[in-house]
């Protein structure tokens, strides 16, 4: 008799997430050390060269020596991310994402056209995205018990919480606060649609059909049947 496969137990990675993970990982090995990446990226061009598009292209380009970020977007669209899109469908799910992240973004070159210094690093990646996924995770499933690989259960809304927070520390800590602002920025607007955009769930599962994963599963609370009608 076969053994089961050891990746038999991981949740599916759902199409909208899968291709932004894929189409950041191509773009930035392929250009974050190219000259033209300088284009693409959020930096100091915005204000100076009036370069419009950045806030849009730098959301699929990890400046050079930040592709360490991409580890972070396969993991968190692939086990967080694919709930939240399995509920809502791809393209509810990727406007979802995308717009919080563009809006990020925005946010930062306004800002670098009254303080110079806020475009002085080179910014872009799909990070702020994949908060807006976390966040919309945890507006969603709320008070949902979820199990981390089969173990400390802790709330949807509270892993949602966790993550945000080292994500949000992490620039501040390297002194690098303008990489803060898409970050806070793109989870104050996708709480803000997230929160209108919940709904109760149609049915008892969150994900598509499959083997249900031992890494990230959302717990569903047990309730009681109801009884049985007597028939005159």
């Amino acid at each position: 008799m076969a053994r089961p496969s050891i990746l038999a137990g991981l949740p599916r990675f759902q199409r909208g997430g899968f291709w932004l993970f894929v189409i950041a990982a191509a773009t930035s090995a392929l250009l974050a050390d190219h000259p033209l990446a300088t284009q693409l990226v959020l930096n100091a061009r915005f204000a100076a060269d009036l370069a419009l598009w950045q806030p849009l292209s730098a959301i699929v380009l990890f400046p050079e020596g930040q592709l360490g970020g991409l580890v972070s977007t396969l993991l968190l669209q692939w086990f967080i991310g694919g709930h939240l899109e399995a509920r809502w469908g791809t393209q509810r799910y990727l406007t979802f994402i995308l717009l919080p992240a563009l809006a990020g973004y925005l946010a930062l070159g306004l800002l670098g056209l009254a303080v110079p210094s806020a475009l002085t690093w080179p910014t872009g990646g799909t990070l702020p995205a994949d908060l807006a996924a976390v966040v919309g995770f945890g507006v969603v499933f709320g008070s949902q018990p979820v199990q981390l690989f089969g173990a400390l259960p802790i709330s949807s809304r509270g892993l949602a919480g966790l993550i945000t927070a080292l994500m949000l520390a992490g620039p501040l800590l390297r002194g690098a606060w303008p990489h803060a602002v898409p970050i806070l920025v793109a989870t104050l607007v996708a709480l803000a649609v997230a929160w209108r955009w919940r709904s109760p769930p149609s049915s008892g599962k969150v994900a598509a059909r499959g083997p249900r994963s031992k890494h990230l599963r959302v717990v569903q609370p047990q309730r009681d049947r109801p009884r049985d009608k007597l028939l005159n």
